[in-house]
């Protein structure tokens, strides 16, 4: 079995870009952007459709696993901003309906490419949740605003929406980028926790923390924080590794 990275006996950051919380027994996920492909096509970049099936058998070999009570989605379900594609509409109808075959309580947590979705989204009994969802400790949000003033109290803060990954270049100049999970301090308060997942499309390969600065981020929650003292935890097909923190990774001349 793959290795994982645990959190207070309780946070499980999963290989292939997926989170599962024991407390409350869900299984978490960012960022599906389902009809990438069809967007990216429009603008003369064309990809084979592979990434539904990649997502699928993700997420379905992960409930399986973890026999969850809970689907956790913070953000993202589609990809376009506007009206659906035919490519998303019939990728959400068909895993939409999967899931609900299962009987599972399914959350999504509204993000900004979550438009034109809400009738689809009550034809099959997704839990829709705009701006936040809060289940014990945790609060879930996407991420492209900032939390609410008048949230109830929680310990973490769980975020999509950026897409972290980090670029690595070896002595030869060789690159290759890897989604990561990163976890630190929510801003203005060390009694917070932040965790900020990589997104499970593995087509929107996302922003690379290493070499970007703090004002960068799209995320207003993210352009707060402390993120040269943010944790990097690269998720990987097989298993996850913990690399030196966001600064440090800075600091590191072959990058």
């Amino acid at each position: 079995m793959e290795n994982l990275f645990i959190i207070d006996d309780d946070l499980l950051l999963l290989p292939n870009r997926a989170i599962y919380i024991k407390s409350i027994d869900s299984l978490v996920f960012a960022d599906l952007h389902l009809g990438i492909e069809y967007a990216l096509a429009l603008k003369g970049i064309f990809l084979p459709a592979y990434q539904f099936r990649e997502i699928r058998s993700i997420i379905f070999e992960y409930i399986k696993r973890f026999k969850p009570k809970k689907l956790i989605l913070v953000g993202d379900l589609k990809h376009e901003f506007g009206q659906k594609t035919r490519q998303e509409h019939k990728e959400t109808i068909e895993l939409l309906s999967e899931i609900t075959d299962l009987n599972l309580h399914f959350i999504l947590v509204r993000g900004n490419h979550d438009n034109f979705i809400r009738g689809v989204l009550e034809k099959f009994g997704v839990d829709f949740r705009d701006p936040i969802y809060i289940d014990g400790d945790f609060l879930f949000i996407h991420g492209h605003k900032d939390i609410p003033l008048n949230s109830e109290s929680f310990r973490w803060v769980i975020m999509g929406h950026e897409h972290p990954a980090v670029l690595l270049r070896d002595e030869v100049g060789g690159k290759e980028k890897f989604p990561v999970f990163l976890v630190g301090s929510y801003p203005n308060n060390v009694n917070v926790r932040l965790l900020v997942l990589p997104a499970l499309s593995p087509v929107a390969t996302g922003v690379e923390i290493n070499l970007c600065e703090p004002s960068d981020f799209l995320s207003p929650i993210l352009r707060k924080s402390d993120i040269e003292n943010f944790r990097v935890i690269v998720s990987l097909n097989r298993g996850v590794l913990e690399l030196p923190t966001v600064g440090k990774l800075r600091e590191i001349s072959f990058l």
